[in-house]
């Protein structure tokens, strides 16, 4: 009778061992694939926007020796004046092109437009970003956005000179 009982413990005990053991893995495994997914999403935007990026380059290096604007990611407390100087612009086109404080005088990891070259936005103006699509053309963007189109295209002149090409990164002016 003795023996029976403690057999009857014992695989209790077993039970209830692998009852905990079970959920003990359920909840190591589920954690270890949601870490799983959250590195792989993070892998495959860090390689899109290194491929986005590097066309980007890409694309504006062949077509170099037009002036253009770019899109930056600015470092924790970088500097404007900095930003100007390496792209031959002034902090005050810079703060105007995207609508910013004149306090601002330096970055906080946002992504900012340079207008590389530019001393002066005439007339004043900011910018937002569009992205082509089959069959955009500075004609119908202008009269989408409302803007005049010799200065959309002054504000693209690299795509002003090859056409819109759908993903192109196009910066629209809005007047101030």
């Amino acid at each position: 009778m003795k023996m029976r009982r403690l057999i009857r413990t014992l695989l209790a005990l077993i039970l209830v061992t692998a009852a905990f053991g079970g959920v003990g893995y359920y909840v190591w495994n589920d954690s270890r694939n949601k870490t799983i997914e959250n590195y792989d999403r993070n892998v495959t935007l860090a390689v899109e926007t290194a491929i986005w990026s590097a066309l980007y380059d890409a694309t504006r290096t062949v077509e170099a020796p037009l002036r253009h604007y770019r899109l930056i990611t600015l470092s924790e407390n970088e500097p404007l004046l900095d930003v100007a100087l390496r792209y031959n612009t002034t902090v005050e086109v810079l703060r105007m092109a995207n609508n910013l404080l004149p306090t601002v005088d330096s970055g906080s990891g946002e992504t900012i437009i340079v207008p590389e070259g530019v001393q002066e936005l005439q007339p004043p103006r900011r910018f937002e970003l569009y992205t082509g699509i089959a069959g955009d053309t500075f004609d119908s963007l202008a009269i989408r956005f409302n803007v005049r189109q010799d200065i959309l295209e002054e504000d693209n002149p690299i795509l002003a000179q090859r056409g819109i090409a759908p993903g192109d990164v196009v910066f629209i002016p809005i007047l101030l």
